[in-house]
């Protein structure tokens, strides 16, 4: 974040807004500045202001409505400092079926996202702020659906495409289709709600891997004037580097009569029957590495040695190669992470696999930075090493 920049956070004083906005005033924001209908009007409000004031942070409260322009512009305007950041985060449910949804329903929900979001695009034009990001946190309902949401769902879709828009301009756009976070937000208060989007094939989402996807969502740039770039063909798969999901799995297997997943039969969703009917593959690899990773913890000269390294490059490849859906015949560690296929979205799940597999921290511009999977693998023993030798000190 930019100490001499703004930002600009709608909503964003509800659970996940107040854990977005923290980690970005975490994270160098020096001025926030909040549209909402009903900031200020909370003691939540004044204290949580005066949270983000005791990390350095400004902090302004825009009492106004996202779908009227004359709101957003007064929002806009309140920056002291050049706006740089956008974060849409509006968000009203109404869930109905559709045979009985009425229009009004169906405006109430889509207003906030479809009118609000071109408001800000408008605003922010009309300002000539040029923006380092537009984040817009969208839904996996957006994505798959789930009954009773056809007017958030529709909602959602539309942000998918405003995003494509914003980019084919050369303009910063991206939006993270977002499941069922567990830990704080308005799923994580209604556990009806959370329990009947795992049964239906959303698995939960930690606040810090949500965190890690806003990281990336702001990272995500157009690569240039896509406007004027040939059309696709329409046998080209669809690929949107700016848009991507959280929390899309299932905890049964896709095969079992009990599966309640709602996109089983998804063609979009094929990778995952492929990753199902390879478990015991990535079994086999996962007990290799945990076997290995207990020796090293009894002795952590093991991790001095060569093979240690190359051995977790291997490992690692084969957890990257799950991830792309590529056979481990094709693994070569000395080859760049780039011509690995690793991006920015894949070095995010990479990531978080690997605080879990490895109990130290890596981050995402480290993976991307690292020159093959020889030196990442190099990187972990290291790293491991260090861990295990500060353990004992400390026992």
């Amino acid at each position: 974040m930019g100490l001499s920049a703004s930002y600009l956070m709608v909503g964003g004083l509800g659970g996940l807004g107040r854990s977005i906005s923290s980690w970005m005033a975490d994270h160098g924001a020096r001025e926030l500045i909040f549209l909402s209908r009903s900031a200020g009007m909370t003691s939540k409000d004044d204290v949580f202001v005066k949270e983000l004031q005791s990390m350095g942070c400004d902090v302004k409260l825009i009492a106004g409505d996202v779908t009227k322009l004359e709101d957003v512009t007064r929002a806009v305007a309140a920056a002291t400092r050049l706006l740089k950041g956008v974060v849409q985060m509006s968000m009203i449910l109404r869930d109905q079926s559709f045979k009985t949804m009425s229009f009004e329903d169906w405006n109430a929900v889509a207003a906030p996202k479809v009118e609000g979001t071109w408001k800000l695009h408008e605003a922010t034009v009309a300002a000539k702020a040029e923006l380092n990001f537009f984040v817009l946190l969208s839904s996996l309902s957006g994505v798959v659906g789930q009954p009773g949401q056809a007017n958030y769902a529709g909602a959602c879709t539309f942000l998918d495409a405003f995003a494509q828009y914003r980019n084919s301009l050369g303009m910063a756009a991206s939006v993270i289709d977002i499941g069922a976070v567990e830990e704080v937000g308005y799923i994580s208060e209604n556990h009806g709600m959370i329990n009947t989007m795992r049964a239906t094939g959303f698995e939960g989402i930690s606040e810090q891997e949500l965190l890690d996807a806003m990281a990336v969502a702001m990272l995500c740039h157009p690569g240039g004037n896509q406007a004027d770039e040939a059309a696709p063909s329409r046998n080209t798969p669809y690929y949107s580097p700016t848009a991507f999901v959280l929390g899309l799995s299932s905890s049964v297997p896709l095969t079992s009569p009990s599966n309640r997943a709602v996109w089983n039969r998804d063609r979009r969703m094929a990778a995952y029957h492929i990753v199902a009917n390879d478990e015991t593959a990535v079994a086999a690899t996962a007990e290799t590495l945990k076997s290995y990773l207990a020796m090293a913890k009894s002795d952590p000269s093991l991790l001095k040695l060569s093979e240690a390294a190359n051995l977790f490059a291997v490992e690692i490849g084969k957890k990257l190669f799950d991830m792309l859906l590529r056979p481990y015949k094709e693994l070569n560690t000395a080859l760049s992470m780039t011509d690995l296929g690793l991006d920015s979205l894949v070095a995010l799940e990479l990531r978080a696999w690997w605080r879990q597999v490895f109990s130290f921290d890596v981050t995402v511009l480290e993976i991307l930075g690292m020159g093959s999977l020889d030196a990442l693998g190099q990187h972990a023993a290291d790293g491991l090493h260090e861990l295990t030798l500060s353990s004992r000190e400390v026992s």
